[in-house]
This record gives C-alpha cells, sequence and structure tokens, in this order.
C-alpha cells in the first residue's frame, strides 16, 4: 500500500535526536527501499511507528508517495515499541534517553511506571531525570560525556538529600576525573559525615521535644528518638505544605492506596488460581492413585477367579475324558454286536439299497440316498452279493 508521503507524521514518542540518513539515502537511490514504513492510521494522517530514518531519506529524495503497512496499536504498545526498537538497532545518546524519559513523566508518568512499561531499571531512570535538577553546564558535561549516567546512580540518595552537595562531588568527578569506585568512596565518606550531623543535631534537638530519650547511650534509645524525630518530621512536613501541595500529596496516596488494592487484589486472585489448581493436580494424583489400586485389586481378584475355575475345569475334562475312555474300552469289548452294513445300487431299479446285519439274519432295505452309479448299459452290470443263503461272520 501506498500513500501520500506528506500523510505520514513522525512518531510523538520518537527518542532519537540526531538522524544519520546520507548511507541510508544512497542505498535507497540504488536498490530502492526493501521494507515498507510501519503506521498507525491516525484521523486522515498515518503516524509513524518504525522506519523514520527512511521516512526521512524518502523525502530528501523527493518521493511523493511512501510504502506503507498499516497496524492496529495502543498508545502504550507505540511507546513501548518505538523505544525498544529503536534501542537495539543502535543506542540511544544520554541526552536522547534522557529527554525521553523527561517527556513521559511531564506527560504525568511517574518514574515506576515508566520503568514498569518500557523494561528499564528504576534507578537508571531516575538517574536520568535527576540530571534536569542540574544547571544546563552540568547538563552539557553529561551530554559530552565527561561524567556518566552510572555516577548519577552512585549520587542519588546525595541527590535526594542537597542538589548543592551533589553538585558539589559532581564538579570534583569533572575536576579530577574521578572513576566510579572513586565517587562511591566519597559518597560513602560523606553520608557518614552526615549521619555524624545528624546524631549532634539530635542530641541537641532531643531534650526539647522528647526529654525522656534525650540520653542517648543504648540502641533502643537511639531507636526511640528516630521514632520521635520522624513523628516531628512528618509534623513538621505536613505545617509547611500549601494547599496545592497537600491536594497532590491526598491524590499521591490515594493513587497508591487503590494501586495497593489492585496489587492485594490480583495477588489474592493469583493465590486462588494457584490453590485451584494443585487442588485439580492434588484430586487428579488421588484419583489416579485409587484407580490403579482399584486395577490391581481387579486384577489380584481375576487371577485367584481364573485359577480356581481352570482348576474346575480341569477337573471335569479330567473326569469326562475318564468317562470317555472307559466307554471307548466298552465299545471295542462289544463291537462284535455291531451291525454290517453294504451299500449299493439296484441293477435292476437302479436304486440304493443298504444290506445289514441283525442278529443272524442279513436284510435289504432302500436307502434313503439318491443312487450313486448311473446306469452305463455298455458296461457290464455289477455283481451282488448271494443273499438267498446267510451265512453268519464272526
Amino acid at each position: 500500500m501506498k500513500v501520500d508521503i506528506n500523510l505520514i507524521k513522525p512518531s510523538p514518542y520518537q527518542p532519537r535526536l540526531v538522524f544519520d540518513i546520507d548511507e541510508l539515502k544512497d542505498e535507497i537511490e540504488r536498490d530502492g527501499l526493501l521494507s515498507d514504513l510501519v503506521v498507525r492510521k491516525q484521523g486522515k494522517i498515518y503516524e509513524l511507528i518504525d522506519g523514520e530514518r527512511r521516512l526521512r531519506a524518502l523525502k530528501k529524495l523527493r518521493r511523493k508517495t511512501a510504502p506503507v503497512r498499516v497496524i492496529k496499536l495502543s498508545d502504550k504498545t507505540v511507546r513501548r515499541s518505538v523505544y525498544k526498537v529503536n534501542k537495539i538497532r543502535e543506542d540511544y545518546t544520554v541526552e536522547e534517553e534522557s529527554r525521553y524519559f523527561k517527556k513521559l513523566k511531564d506527560e504525568g508518568m511517574t518514574p515506576w511506571e515508566i520503568s514498569k512499561e518500557l523494561g528499564v531499571d528504576f534507578h537508571w531512570i531516575s538517574a536520568h531525570l535527576n540530571i534536569f535538577k542540574f544547571p544546563k553546564t552540568t547538563q552539557k558535561a553529561m551530554w559530552t560525556g565527561q561524567i556518566s549516567v552510572s555516577h548519577i546512580v552512585a549520587l542519588e540518595s546525595v541527590i535526594g538529600r542537597s542538589i548543592k552537595e551533589a553538585l558539589t562531588i559532581i564538579n570534583e568527578i569533572i575536576n579530577r576525573k574521578l572513576t566510579l569506585k572513586e565517587t562511591k568512596k566519597i559518597v560513602h565518606k560523606q553520608k557518614e559525615k552526615v549521619e555524624e550531623m545528624r546524631i549532634k543535631a539530635a542530641k541537641r534537638v532531643l531534650p526539647k521535644i522528647a526529654p525522656k530519650v534525650a540520653k542517648l547511650t543504648t540502641a533502643e534509645d537511639f531507636e526511640k528518638a528516630a521514632k520521635v524525630l520522624k513523628q516531628t518530621a512528618r509534623k513538621r512536613r505536613e505545617k509547611a505544605l500549601t494547599p496545592e501541595e497537600k491536594a497532590s500529596r491526598e491524590a499521591e496516596k490515594k493513587r497508591k492506596q487503590e494501586a495497593m488494592k489492585k496489587r492485594d487484589k490480583e495477588k489474592k486472585r493469583l493465590e486462588a488460581l494457584r490453590i485451584r489448581k494443585e487442588a485439580k493436580k492434588m484430586a487428579q494424583r488421588i484419583r489416579a492413585r485409587e484407580r490403579r489400586r482399584i486395577e490391581e485389586e481387579v486384577k489380584e481378584k481375576i487371577e485367584k477367579t481364573s485359577i480356581v475355575e481352570l482348576r474346575k475345569n480341569l477337573q471335569n475334562l479330567t473326569h469326562k475324558i475318564k468317562i470317555l475312555q472307559k466307554e471307548k474300552a466298552s465299545f471295542i469289548k462289544n463291537k462284535s454286536f455291531l451291525l454290517e452294513a453294504l451299500n449299493f445300487d439296484c441293477p435292476h431299479c437302479k436304486n440304493a439299497l443298504v444290506v445289514y446285519q441283525e442278529g443272524n439274519r442279513y436284510l435289504v432295505k432302500r436307502s434313503m440316498k439318491v443312487a450313486i452309479v448311473p446306469e452305463k448299459p455298455t458296461r457290464a452290470s455289477p455283481s451282488i452279493p448271494d443273499i438267498s443263503s446267510p451265512r453268519r461272520t464272526n
């Protein structure tokens, strides 16, 4: 799909400040645009998601249209996609990343929300935002690489305590070209000094606000004093707040409470889901175990029943075999009493006849079978046995 190049607008979530397009312009002029620009439709215009360098190169080549691929994405997804896609291709400068995080904060996002959405460490985002707390000369030193973001991360506690104190250390870092390790040592020593000063100040103030814990000798005394000082500090801070700050503080407190409720609700839901899954797995294991037990019992019963039945059948067969053997012996003994029979076809009527012996006599009767031998005049008739004078057989 091709659209008018003037209808494609850069992404408002683009962190990049500097675009090197000379080499890319030559490649497009020689080989053409190999991949479409990725955009989303925003009213009558197309908002760029991926491909700002290509768009700038096409405009420099005075192209009137550009091939695009239109997709539907939410603001949150676009913000994350633009940041990550560009970072993968080439890492951002300190200034680019700092200004991008500041822009998101100005739009109403907290450092924690920025960290969660972009998948960036919270302290890293805080360090980039802390740069704007210093004068422009210090910011310029950051942009030019005279001091690193890691130094600002190390100074996080100092910045939270006093910008003036942090600025003194930063100037020392720039002038002496201190490493990160050396900076951390200075911060640690400064922290110890500050703690000592705070303890001395607390000892001076405690007799007035908490006479009972004025003496600081044991660890419990220090804990009680810290508790009293925190309460006093909270009260004084609340008194010093303006109505706008109080309203903002209440709104932030309410937002945190709602966020905590949501987290607790989600935690409970996940816990209930986990319990259901565990219960389901346990039930499946119990059913499987019970099924195996029943199968084993049934198998054992079948084996026992089969053995008993086989024994009975074997006894019955043995008994039948004995009876048959007796009948066979009796039959062999009385074989002389068996009737002898002879089948033949009558030469006259062509009927099947049977001659059999009954006692001392031979009798002839018609057989129910059809004659087997057909009439053949050309051949001699088969001889029939002489039945006029019966003879006795053994």
